[in-house]
C-alpha cells in the first residue's frame, strides 16, 4: 500500500473555538505533516452553534487533502422550544445530531475512498456520523472519546439514557480501535465492556510545543493568578468554591490581598455571571476578562505567576485540557480538584499543589504562602518546566499514525 487515506470526523475541527477542537487542532497539525497520509476532513459548516471561528487557529487547519464542511440544520430557538417540550430531546446524543443524518451527502461529496476513519468526539455526533460511515464504507474506524459517553458525564441523559447506552455498545463494536484521554476511562470501560479490551488505547489531551512561552519570566509589581477556560456554575464547574477562599483570605489579611490580581477569563454561564458579581463588588482585586481568542488567551496564560484549575467536586477521571495549555507556560498551578482525580495526579507537588473544594482556609493558607515567596523573590517556586513526552501533540500524533498503519496492515494484508 502507498499513502494511506485517512477519513478524519470532527465536528469540532480548526478554526472553530472550543476545547475539543484546540485538541483536535494539535492533533491534525502533525498528523498532516506525516507524508505517509493523504487526509480528508468531515466536519461541521462554519456558523456551528456556539463554536465561533477563532482567526487563531485557522494555521492548525492545514495539510488536508479535501474537507467536507456539512451543513445542517440548527437554531438556538428551535432547541430551547425542544428542551421546553421535552428536557432530553436533544440528548439523542446531542444538539448537533442533524450532522450525523447527512453522511449519504458527504459519500456524495468524497473524492477519494479512504482506507481508515478517525472519529473525535466530543460532540458525540462526530462517532454518530463515523458509525454511518463505516457502515457504508466498510473500511477500519478508530473511535476517539475525550470524555466517556454514557458514565461519568456532567449531562443528565435522563429519557435518552438507554438510546445512548445502545448507541455506544453498537458504535464499540463496529470500531477497530477505542481511544480514550486518561487511564481511568479505560479501566471504566474495561470493566463495562470487557469484550472490547484489547481494542481500547490511551491517547491523551496533548500541548504543542510550538506554542511553548519563549519570553523571560520575571515576577512584576503584582502576584497574578489567573483562570482561562468557561466556569460554568450549572454543570458543577462553580467559581465560588474559590472565591471564598480569596474572600477569607481578604478578611484575614485585608493589606496583604491588594498585592494580588485574580484574573479570569472565558465563557460564563448565567449562574456564574451573578457569582461574579456578587464577589467583585467586594472584592476589587478580581476581574473578568470575558472571552478571549485562543491565542490572547495563551498570551494571559504567559503573564501570569500563578495558574487557577477548578474542576467539578466529583471523582473526575476527566483530564482537563486546560492542564497541558498551563504546562506550556511554564508555571506554578494551584488546582482545586478531588484526591483521587487525573488532576491531582498530575499536578500535586511536579507542577504545583492541589486543595480540595471545601478546603477554605487551606486555599486562604496557600494565599500567604504565595504572598512570602513573591516577597523573597523565589522564581524558582513560579517557574515550572514539566513538558513531559507522554502529553506531546507530535509524540502522540505520530503514535496516532502508527495505529492506522498497524490496523490497515491487519486488514489489508500484503
Amino acid at each position: 500500500m502507498d499513502n494511506l487515506n485517512v477519513l478524519f470526523v470532527s465536528i469540532a475541527f480548526p478554526p472553530k473555538s472550543d476545547p475539543e477542537c484546540l485538541q483536535t487542532a494539535k492533533y491534525f497539525k502533525y498528523l498532516a505533516k506525516d507524508k505517509s497520509l493523504n487526509i480528508d476532513v468531515v466536519t461541521a459548516h462554519d456558523k456551528a452553534l456556539f463554536m465561533p471561528v477563532d482567526k487563531g487557529l485557522e494555521k492548525y487547519a492545514k495539510g488536508y487533502r479535501q474537507i467536507i464542511k456539512v451543513p445542517f440544520f440548527e437554531n438556538k430557538y428551535v432547541n430551547f422550544l425542544m428542551r421546553k417540550i421535552n428536557k432530553d430531546s436533544l440528548n439523542y446524543p446531542d444538539s448537533k445530531f442533524r450532522f450525523a443524518k447527512k453522511y449519504q451527502w458527504v459519500l456524495k461529496e468524497l473524492k477519494n475512498p479512504p482506507d481508515i476513519i478517525y472519529s473525535r468526539s466530543f460532540p458525540i455526533s462526530s462517532t454518530i456520523m463515523a458509525y454511518n460511515l463505516k457502515k457504508e464504507l466498510q473500511v477500519p474506524w478508530v473511535l476517539h472519546l475525550s470524555d466517556p459517553w454514557t458514565f461519568g458525564t456532567l449531562q443528565e441523559l435522563g429519557s435518552a439514557t438507554n438510546w445512548n447506552i445502545e448507541m455506544e455498545s453498537k458504535c464499540f463494536k463496529e470500531a477497530d480501535a477505542l481511544t480514550f484521554t486518561s487511564y481511568k476511562t479505560i479501566e471504566e470501560y474495561k470493566k463495562k465492556y470487557p469484550q472490547f479490551a484489547d481494542k481500547m488505547h490511551f491517547f491523551p489531551n496533548v500541548y504543542d510545543e510550538d506554542d511553548k512561552s519563549s519570553t523571560n519570566y520575571s515576577l512584576g509589581e503584582k502576584i497574578k493568578i489567573v483562570y482561562t477556560g468557561g466556569l460554568i456554575k450549572a454543570n458543577k464547574r462553580d467559581p465560588e468554591y474559590f472565591f471564598k477562599a480569596v474572600k477569607l483570605f481578604q478578611e484575614q489579611e485585608p493589606q496583604m490581598i491588594k498585592d494580588f490580581q485574580f484574573i479570569f477569563a472565558g465563557s460564563l454561564d448565567r449562574e456564574s455571571k451573578a457569582v461574579f458579581k456578587q464577589y467583585m463588588d467586594i472584592i476589587p482585586q478580581i476581574e473578568y476578562l470575558g472571552e478571549l481568542p485562543f491565542t490572547e488567551a495563551i498570551k494571559l496564560q504567559g503573564k501570569a505567576d500563578i495558574l487557577l484549575i477548578i474542576d467539578i467536586p466529583l471523582d473526575s477521571i476527566f483530564f482537563p485540557s486546560k492542564l497541558l495549555d498551563y504546562i506550556l507556560a511554564q508555571k506554578r498551578v494551584l488546582a482545586i480538584t478531588k484526591k483521587d482525580s487525573c488532576t491531582y495526579k498530575n499536578v500535586n507537588k511536579d507542577l504545583g499543589v492541589c486543595y480540595e473544594h471545601n478546603q477554605t482556609q487551606d486555599i486562604a493558607n496557600e494565599f500567604k504562602y504565595i504572598h512570602k515567596q513573591w516577597q523573597n523573590k523565589n522564581i524558582d517556586f513560579f517557574k515550572k518546566d514539566n513538558s513531559a513526552k507522554e502529553f506531546s501533540a507530535d509524540y502522540n500524533a505520530k503514535k496516532l499514525a502508527t495505529l492506522f498503519k498497524d490496523i490497515c496492515g491487519v486488514v489489508y494484508g500484503e
